[in-house]
């Protein structure tokens, strides 16, 4: 059995805890001094409430199990800006989507039924796989380099080597 990483060297972010009232009714529950738009990576507080609030609404009846995980997802993954913040919301939900009917799945016996919840699983997946792929390929946008590793230049020919950008058309002088 492999060890878990070690978490010393990372720090712990805190994050919004959902809670159930009295009244049937949920509630976020905020520590003191947590600064949400820091937390979702978003500039103001209204686009970080939001994409929190709709996070969390998004689990519908699984919120009272997992609405503290869809924040402490925020936590985990970081989001740099509020297009990384709804792509986590999303992926949350899908995730809690999927194991919700791989649950179900797992106790139901007649066979069209399983098939049922299999293929919705199955979209499920594939919708989590390419909002993964969206959100590595968003957040590695500013790092993409393009590289030559090989340049034949031809008796004759002539090759440049930097930046090359092209500019309007110079008219001849007469």
């Amino acid at each position: 059995m492999s060890k878990a990483p070690s978490t010393s060297n990372r720090t712990t972010r805190s994050f919004p805890k959902v809670k159930k009232l009295d009244d049937g009714t949920y509630k976020s529950d905020c520590p003191a001094g947590l600064d949400l738009a820091g937390l979702m990576g978003t500039r103001t507080f209204t686009a970080a409430n939001g994409v929190y609030e709709t996070a969390v609404r998004a689990l519908g009846n699984s919120v009272e199990k997992y609405g503290s995980m869809a924040s402490a997802m925020f936590a985990e993954l970081e989001p740099n800006d509020a297009a990384e913040a709804m792509l986590i919301a999303q992926m949350t939900a899908t995730h809690v989507a999927m194991t919700t009917l791989i649950e179900r799945m797992s106790y139901k016996t007649a066979m069209d039924v399983r098939e049922s919840l299999e293929r919705s699983v199955t979209r499920l997946s594939r919708t989590y796989l390419a909002q993964m792929d969206a959100l590595k390929k968003y957040r590695a946008k500013a790092q993409q380099t393009v590289r030559v590793e090989r340049v034949n230049v031809e008796s004759g020919g002539q090759a440049i080597v930097g930046d090359v950008s092209t500019g309007g058309r110079v008219e001849d002088e007469k």
